[in-house]
């Protein structure tokens, strides 16, 4: 079940039929990530229900053991952005524009509240400060939500352009790809070139990439998530071991599908 253009009406309404019409297992991407726990608590003892993407909130999730939840692992997404944040600013010293030995940095962070933006945003900026013998210092420039958002990331970036400050930014960091196209837009137009990292490797950005409108991302295996929750629910709805034909861990009833580096 898809996330109903981020309508909850739409999805509840769609969760209710499927429901009438004796599914034993449901797939979900929330709609409104903070309407997790409200779902669980109305259709924990009806059926099954198996999140994906979006985090239904790990309380609620304790709270019911016919909820699970497969996703990425957020925390590696974040770890493998910073570590390539740091690799490509070794090899290339003229980022650093105020020779200042920091990374400047603006942040573009996904939904507020999101688990997972929360966690590749603090892996990524730890990453690039704090990882053994390559960490480098780093400052904040500027950091919002642009809620996962190309648009939104593109107005957002155009309103730092005009600020004074947007002068220190050495790098654009953003928590998808989206976002990170919107970035790139939004410098586009002003004729500005900075470094720009995303998460997913979508295809749009890897053209993006190719292009040099990009300068690097991060592989959200997105195909075998999709796969772990299907074959979850129909486990689920067979009444089979839930990891049967899976090749991953489940602790507290999460599964996390790997990121991995894009070469």
């Amino acid at each position: 079940m898809n996330n109903a253009n981020d309508n909850q009406d739409v999805q509840n309404q769609q969760i209710e039929e499927m429901i009438s019409q004796g599914a034993k297992a449901l797939v979900i991407n929330l709609a409104d990530v903070n309407q997790g726990g409200a779902i669980i608590g109305k259709y924990c003892n009806q059926v099954a229900l198996v999140f994906f993407n979006r985090n239904p909130g790990d309380k609620a999730l304790a709270k019911c053991q016919n909820a699970y939840f497969v996703d990425g692992d957020a925390t590696q997404a974040g770890v493998l952005q910073g570590l390539k944040v740091l690799e490509l600013w070794k090899e290339n010293p003229d980022w650093d524009k105020n020779k200042d030995g920091k990374i400047q940095f603006a942040m573009l962070e996904g939904l507020v509240g999101h688990a997972g933006a929360q966690a590749r945003t603090k892996w990524a900026i730890s990453t690039m400060e704090s990882y053994p013998e390559l960490g480098i210092p780093v400052e904040s420039v500027f950091h919002e939500h642009a809620m996962f958002n190309k648009e939104i990331a593109k107005e957002t970036v155009s309103r730092w352009a005009l600020s004074p400050a947007f002068g220190r930014v050495e790098i654009i960091l953003a928590n998808n790809d989206a976002m990170a196209l919107g970035a790139s837009g939004a410098l586009s137009e002003r004729q500005i070139n900075l470094p720009i990292f995303g998460i997913d490797a979508t295809s749009e950005a890897l053209d993006a990439i190719k292009a040099d409108r990009m300068t690097a991302t991060v592989l959200n295996d997105a195909t075998n998530q999709a796969k772990v929750a299907l074959r979850l629910a129909s486990n689920l709805a067979a009444d089979v071991s839930p990891l049967n034909g899976i090749d991953y861990r489940m602790e507290y009833r999460v599964i996390q599908v790997p990121y991995q580096e894009v070469q």
